[in-house]
């Protein structure tokens, strides 16, 4: 008799163990290994409230977004249209975990570049441009 509780013990006690490694080890490990991703926006911010368009963002010198979404990359460096209907086209959203990141802003004549930290929250980067020359002057809108 003693033998038969002996051995149902220790079949309740592995498969008690095996539920634990099988269900609940996976959990608190992919916790570990998974990374909490923030928000990295680039924002416009232009002369005469005129936003360029199209523009991309480029971060780590590999991941590239572009507005409006449909641009065809590369962008050329020399041309760009800068209306204030373009608003909609201003604002480049990432998803990224915790780090430092290099981001190179195309057209490259009229944005500037730089790094951005990203540590623990949503970010936002304000670019400036497009950079006009000092000759062209804010366009006019008509009241309606």
């Amino acid at each position: 008799m003693r033998s038969a509780t002996l051995v149902s013990v220790i079949v309740v006690v592995f498969l008690v163990g095996s539920a634990f490694g099988f269900y609940l080890l996976p959990a608190l490990t992919s916790h570990q290994t998974s990374q909490q991703t923030y928000a990295l926006a680039f924002t416009q911010q232009g002369f005469c409230s005129a936003y360029g368009a199209p523009w991309s963002v480029a971060l780590n010198g590999h991941t590239t977004a572009v507005e409006p979404s449909n641009a065809t990359l590369p962008l050329s460096n020399t041309e760009m249209a800068g209306l204030p209907g373009y608003k909609n086209f201003s604002v480049i959203w990432f998803h990224v975990p915790d780090g430092v990141y290099t981001y190179v802003v195309a057209p490259t004549d009229f944005f500037n570049n730089g790094t951005v930290t990203v540590n623990s929250a949503n970010t936002i980067v304000t670019v400036i441009g497009p950079l006009f020359s000092a000759s062209n002057t804010c366009p006019t809108q008509t009241a309606p």
